[in-house]
C-alpha cells in the first residue's frame, strides 16, 4: 500500500497528471481502497483571472463516469439475453426502424464493433440537439479500419437497442434492472442539485487543437465532461449509451463485486463480454484492436492493453477519457477501478498528435506544462494512459499477493 500511496502522490504532485485519484480492488467479496489528491484545484473568476479553490477528494466524491458507463449498457444487454428478451442476432433496424441504415446490421455487430459505424457529421458540432440526434439515427456501416476499430458511436446506438426492448427509458432500465438491486443508491444520470457539493470538478480543461489553444468552461458540476453526452442527454434526462453516468467509489465497487458474484448476470455472460472479437496480429507486427462488447480485451502488446497483465484473456477492460479505468477478471475473481481526473485544469490532449512533445516544453512521456496564452502553466495529462501499469497495476498486484487475493 506505501508504493501505492507513493506512485499516487506522484501522479498528483510530482508530476501533476492528475488532481486527484480514488484506487480500488479486490474479490468478489473483499476490497481496499485509496484516495489521493483534489477534487477541484482552481476557478476562474469573472474577472476573467485564475483564483485557487481546493477542495479535497472525500469518500463520497461523485465522479463522472465517462466510458466506464458503456459497460453498464453490455451489461444489460446480456441480462436482457440471458432472460429471453433479446437475440444477439435480431437486426438494429427491425428493433428501432429509425435507424433506417441498419435494417441488416445485427446487434451482436454493434455491440461487438464487428461493424464499424459512421454518422454524416459530428453529432456535437450540429445546429440543434434535434439535428444531432438525426445524425446519429442517420449512422451508417462504413469498411472497418485497419488499426482502431472503438468508437462512442456502438455505444449510443445500442441505447436505444435497450430502450426498444425493455419499452423504458435507458436510465430507468439501468435503475430498475442494475442500480436497484445492486444497492447503487448514488449512481445518477442526473445528479440531484444536493450532491452537486460532492461533485469532482472537471471544468478548464485544456486542449490543443491544429494549433488552437482551447480551453473548455461548460462542464460545471454534475454536467457530462463527454461533448455528445452533454449535448444529447439534456442534463441526463436523456441518458447517452456512451458516457453521462455518475458514480461513487462505494458504488462502483458495490457493481463490481455483484458482477463477480454472478448476481446481476452469470460468470459466463460476464466472460462473453471480454472475449475479444475483433483483434488480430499483422505479419508486421501491428495488431487491430482487441474489442469485447463495448470494451476492451486483453491486448497480447501490453502497451496497448487496457487489462492488467495479471488478469485473464475474458476480462473486461474500460477507460474513461476523464482518467478512470475499470478491469474486472471472471476467471481470477479480481476487479480494479481507478476513478482519477486527468481533465481539471490540465491539458488533456494535442491533436493532430505530435511527433515530439520538445516544442510544447514537455517531457516525451508526456509530463510537464504547458505556458498558455494567458501566462498560466498548465500540467499535461497527455501520456497518462502509460503511467497506470507502472505505478498503478503493479502495486496493486504486489498488494493482491500479498493479501492473498491473486494467486497464479
Amino acid at each position: 500500500m506505501n508504493t501505492l500511496m507513493s506512485n499516487m502522490q506522484y501522479l498528483c504532485d510530482e508530476t501533476r497528471m492528475l488532481s486527484g485519484i480514488t484506487v480500488a480492488y479486490g474479490t468478489p467479496s473483499c476490497h481496499e481502497t485509496a484516495q489521493y489528491g483534489r477534487a477541484q484545484e482552481l476557478e476562474l473568476g469573472a474577472d476573467g483571472l485564475w483564483h485557487e479553490k481546493v477542495r479535497l477528494l472525500q469518500a463520497d466524491s461523485l465522479y463522472d463516469l465517462a466510458s466506464l458507463s458503456k459497460l453498464f449498457a453490455s451489461v444489460l444487454m446480456m441480462q436482457l439475453v440471458e432472460r429471453g428478451k433479446l437475440s444477439l442476432d435480431a437486426e438494429v433496424g427491425a428493433l428501432d426502424p429509425r435507424f433506417v441504415h441498419l435494417k441488416h446490421v445485427s446487434v451482436f455487430d454493434v455491440l461487438s464493433f464487428r461493424t464499424c459505424l459512421q454518422t454524416p457529421g459530428r453529432i456535437d458540432d450540429a445546429p440543434s440537439r434535434e439535428e444531432g440526434l438525426q445524425r446519429l439515427f442517420d449512422v451508417r456501416p462504413v469498411p472497418l479500419p485497419a488499426v482502431r476499430l472503438y468508437s462512442d458511436i456502438n455505444a449510443m446506438v445500442i441505447k436505444y437497442v435497450i430502450e426498444a426492448v425493455c419499452d423504458l427509458p435507458f436510465s430507468e432500465a439501468l435503475r430498475t434492472l442494475i442500480f436497484q438491486p445492486v444497492g447503487m443508491a448514488r449512481t445518477y444520470a442526473v445528479v440531484p442539485e444536493q450532491e452537486k457539493g460532492h461533485c469532482v470538478c472537471y471544468n478548464y480543461e485544456h486542449r490543443i487543437m491544429n494549433g488552437r489553444y482551447v480551453l473548455r468552461t461548460d462542464t460545471p458540476a454534475g454536467t457530462a465532461h463527454d461533448p455528445k453526452a452533454a449535448f444529447l442527454s439534456e442534463g441526463g434526462r436523456d441518458l447517452c449509451g456512451h458516457a453521462g453516468l455518475f458514480s461513487s467509489c462505494a458504488d462502483m465497487v458495490r457493481f463490481a463485486q455483484a458482477l463477480l458474484r454472478g448476481e446481476v448476470i452469470s460468470k459466463e455472460s460476464l466472460a462473453q463480454i471480454g472475449t475479444n472479437r475483433t483483434g488480430l496480429a499483422y505479419a508486421d507486427g501491428t495488431h487491430r484492436q482487441y474489442l469485447g462488447y463495448l470494451c476492451f480485451s486483453k491486448h497480447p502488446n501490453q502497451y496497448f492493453s487496457e487489462v492488467p497483465a495479471w488478469m485473464s484473456s475474458t476480462a473486461v477492460g474500460l477507460s474513461g477519457f476523464t482518467g478512470n479505468h475499470l478491469s474486472i477478471d471472471p476467471v481470477r475473481d479480481r476487479f480494479v477501478l481507478f476513478l482519477g481526473n486527468r481533465c481539471h485544469a490540465r491539458l488533456s490532449h494535442i491533436a493532430p498528435r505530435p511527433e515530439t512533445l520538445a516544442p510544447y516544453g514537455l517531457e516525451e512521456n508526456g509530463t510537464g506544462c504547458v505556458m498558455w496564452p494567458d501566462g498560466q502553466a498548465v500540467p499535461s495529462s497527455v501520456h497518462y494512459v502509460h503511467f497506470k501499469d507502472a505505478k498503478l497495476h503493479a502495486p496493486i498486484e504486489a498488494r493482491m499477493r500479498e493479501l492473498g487475493w491473486l494467486a497464479d
